[in-house]
């Protein structure tokens, strides 16, 4: 099997980069396209598949509105915080959000959340926190 080209290795980090995938959110789609877990491992096929897989949430994201904003992506680390779901260094534990939109919104990540679904994350954190406050009194 051929492996992966250069042009295709610059687009698919060129795709996670458009979207603020960091190294370990990337690796985690191509894990999840192809079953391995080195961008270099990916034969021509494989890349395809994860480039389009890419731009299927670029699609998504395009044709429903816009990417939330930073002050809502800000709110909603807030308000994890507010949880307790917080990691080790002591910021926001993005795994633990990405587990809350992905059980709730089908949403893979917290970064591909539109404005709208951004908006009904922080509105689930919320409640989240009121019920907890209704626990402890």
């Amino acid at each position: 099997m051929k492996r992966i080209t250069p042009a295709q290795n610059r687009k698919i980090h060129s795709l996670a980069n458009e979207y603020g995938l960091d190294s370990d959110l990337l690796h985690s789609v191509v894990k999840s396209e192809t079953g391995k877990s080195s961008i270099k491992e990916l034969t021509v096929m494989d890349a395809v598949k994860v480039i389009d897989r890419l731009e299927s949430k670029k699609q998504s994201v395009d044709s429903s509105r816009e990417h939330m904003t930073y002050r809502q992506e800000a709110y909603i680390k807030g308000l994890a915080k507010d949880l307790g779901w917080i990691d080790e260094d002591g910021k926001a534990d993005t795994k633990r959000i990405d587990g809350f939109v992905k059980k709730y919104y089908g949403v893979d990540s917290h970064k591909f959340l539109t404005r709208k679904l951004a908006t009904k994350t922080i509105e689930g954190l919320k409640s989240l926190i009121s019920r907890e406050e209704k626990k402890e009194a």
